[in-house]
C-alpha cells in the first residue's frame, strides 16, 4: 500500500462486543477519575494530552519516513503497527508529561520551603 493511501487503510475486524467493553471500561476509568482526583487535575490532565498530541502530530512525519525505508506502508499489517506504535507513544508521554507536572514540579515547590 503506497504512503499516498495511508488515510484509507483498513483497521483489522474486531469485534463489536470487544469494541463496546472497550468503551464502557474507558467511561468506567473517566468516572472513576473524576471521583479520585481528577477533577482536581484536569487543567493538568487536558495540558499533558493536548501537549503529547502536538508532540505526536509534530514526530509522525518522521514515524512514517522511517516506516517507509522499512517497506512497511505497503502493507496494511505494517500500517496498523506504525498507528498502534504511535498511540503507545503519544500515550506513554502524555502520562510522563503529567507525571512530570504533579510530582516534580510539586516537589521542586516542597524544596525551596524546606
Amino acid at each position: 500500500m503506497p504512503s499516498e493511501n495511508i488515510a484509507s487503510f483498513v483497521w483489522p475486524v474486531i469485534n463489536n462486543t470487544l469494541c463496546v467493553v472497550a468503551l464502557v471500561l474507558a467511561v468506567m476509568i473517566f468516572i472513576f477519575g473524576m471521583f479520585s482526583g481528577a477533577r482536581a487535575n484536569k487543567v493538568r490532565m487536558v495540558f499533558a494530552v493536548c501537549l503529547s498530541t502536538v508532540i505526536g502530530w509534530f514526530t509522525m512525519p518522521l514515524a512514517v519516513k522511517l516506516v517507509l525505508i522499512l517497506h512497511m506502508l505497503d502493507t496494511i499489517t505494517g500500517i496498523v503497527i506504525l498507528i498502534t506504535v504511535m498511540m503507545f507513544f503519544v500515550a506513554a508521554l502524555a502520562t510522563t508529561i503529567y507525571e512530570i507536572i504533579t510530582v516534580t514540579l510539586s516537589d521542586i515547590g516542597r524544596a525551596s520551603n524546606k
